[in-house]
């Protein structure tokens, strides 16, 4: 793993040439409608897709690395599903604000308007992504996971085209979505949530610790990360971490603005006391710094009562795992799916 200065600055200057020279192809065509279109479809629809390029794209799968361990990786998946409700939890209240944190690339977030007019489609559409990546077989041949990334990465690239055609971007930010970007947004997704895992009282073993990163690893690697931005160990990942944060986390409007929306997003979905410490808990999780950064308000008496509630709830963890969490994760997502009309 390569984290020098050097490299990092080189990698901002890199996104996803194939996805991006297919989206360009088609919106010079005018065939945005056939783009668009794809996202709806399934494994089974591909074949229907009467634009070659389009098809060709979506049901293609990298060659499997020399490092590919199918049962590490179904290992990291039954991970996932063991702890699947904290996990979807600590995605939205943790990771996702984590990503806020970092500019310029959270700049691209604030230039997406459909993520910030419509954060509970966005959300559930992220959703949908995590949990078809990580239940278990899902990235074996032919199944769903690997239709899954190679939509994000027309996503992407869609992204890329509008931001870069906006006028709005400058050049010495490097590209919209560019690899280390990526990778800051691969670690929120393992390393960031193992750790989160960890202080809401979790006790995760180093196995399923180097598992699941061996998962994201792979999806990683299968969404056209660079290979050295991808941690094999959670020293790796802690390094990387580090190194990113040290060169972008600092407070910026975009940050704020973002953080500010999707809390006021959360509050509206949740009732009662939930919702008025909805604040206290984020910062939380994220801690002093990053909340801090993205503007994220202390609260004198929140603050401590949410700490107090946390390590209430943090001895259950450690005694007890919901050996249905990856049905009440389902259902919970069903439910935000029917009451948004995102089904």
């Amino acid at each position: 793993m390569d984290i020098s200065g050097l490299f990092l600055d080189a990698q901002r200057q890199l996104a996803d040439r194939e996805a991006d020279n297919l989206v360009k192809q088609i919106f010079e065509a005018q065939s945005q409608s056939k783009l668009y279109a794809v996202f709806r479809l399934n494994t089974t629809q591909i074949e229907t897709i009467d634009y070659e390029p389009l098809q060709l794209f979506l049901n293609q799968q990298k060659e499997k690395p020399q490092w590919f361990n199918s049962e590490q990786i179904l290992a990291g998946q039954q991970f996932f599903k063991k702890y699947a409700t904290p996990i979807m939890t600590l995605l939205g209240g943790l990771s996702l604000p984590y990503c806020y944190a970092a500019t310029p690339g959270n700049k691209a977030l604030y230039f997406s308007e459909k993520m910030r007019q419509s954060p509970a489609k966005r959300l559930a559409e992220t959703a949908d992504f995590i949990i078809d990546v990580s239940t278990p077989y899902q990235l074996d041949a032919s199944q769903e996971g690997h239709l899954q990334i190679n939509k994000i990465r027309l996503i992407h690239a869609i992204a890329r085209y509008y931001i870069l055609s906006s006028g709005k971007w400058r050049l010495e930010w490097g590209q919209p979505i560019n690899q280390e970007d990526m990778a800051g947004t691969n670690l929120a997704f393992s390393y960031i949530i193992l750790k989160g895992l960890t202080k809401i009282g979790y006790r995760i073993s180093q196995q399923e610790q180097e598992d699941f990163l061996a998962l994201w690893r792979y999806i990683g690697y299968q969404m056209n990360i660079d290979e050295q931005l991808l941690a094999v160990t959670m020293k790796e990942a802690g390094d990387l971490e580090r190194a990113i944060r040290r060169r972008h986390f600092k407070p910026s409007e975009e940050g704020q603005v973002l953080t500010k929306e999707l809390m006021t997003y959360y509050k509206s979905i949740t009732e009662g006391a939930q919702s008025s410490l909805m604040d206290a808990q984020v910062r939380y999780w994220l801690g002093s710094y990053v909340a801090d950064i993205i503007g994220m308000p202390k609260h004198p008496i929140k603050d401590p009562l949410v700490q107090t509630i946390n390590k209430i709830k943090d001895s259950v963890s450690f005694l007890m795992v919901d050996p249905k969490s990856f049905e009440t994760m389902l259902a919970n997502q069903k439910i935000l799916k029917q009451k948004f009309n995102l089904n």
